[in-house]
């Protein structure tokens, strides 16, 4: 099943990536779009393939469930990944709330730009105690390294040059 935009982009959407261990889905997204559409937008994408888990996590039920975070540097992945939603401290008792800011409530306020990577995470199930799970800061991210796509293309070309001798020898006969 090939999933078609409704419409072309234009100048004014940008391509975002959203990774998760080896899955890369694609989407447009305007620059001043709210985290919780492009939220439900990715997680109707998921469920377009059919997929129930990624890398063994249960796909939610409910976007909210949803963790964006970005690279703690921008040109060296390896160092990590933060979460996009920043937990703001409620005064004296010192509680955080899911207060969304300027800064992190669309791409451009979060100062992303077209093409940015967004790994994304499925938190668990609230309790009653917490607004959400917060705990969990580690980010499950696979990006595929120089010698993997040299490894994989070199493969393609010994698949290729067999499909070739294969040929020479019906011509011959």
């Amino acid at each position: 099943m090939v999933y078609k935009p409704v419409k072309a982009p234009d100048r004014h959407q940008w391509t975002l990536r959203f990774k998760n261990h080896k899955t890369t889905i694609l989407l447009f997204a305007t620059q001043n779009e709210s985290f919780e559409s492009i939220k439900e937008r990715l997680l109707e994408a998921i469920k377009a393939t059919g997929r129930s888990d990624i890398n063994g996590t249960q796909v939610p039920a409910n976007a909210d469930q949803i963790a964006f975070g970005v690279p703690v540097d921008s040109n060296d992945d390896s160092k990590g990944w933060i979460d996009l939603e920043i937990p703001e401290l409620n005064g004296e008792d010192g509680k955080s709330s899911k207060k969304t800011s300027v800064l992190n409530s669309s791409p451009l306020g979060a100062g992303l730009k077209d093409g940015s990577i967004i790994a994304f995470k499925f938190r668990r199930e609230r309790s009653q105690d917490d607004e959400m799970d917060l705990g969990d800061t580690d980010w499950d991210v696979v990006m595929p390294t120089f010698e993997e796509a040299v490894a994989d293309h070199d493969d393609d070309d010994d698949d290729d040059d067999d499909d070739d001798d294969d040929d020479e020898e019906e011509e011959e006969d």
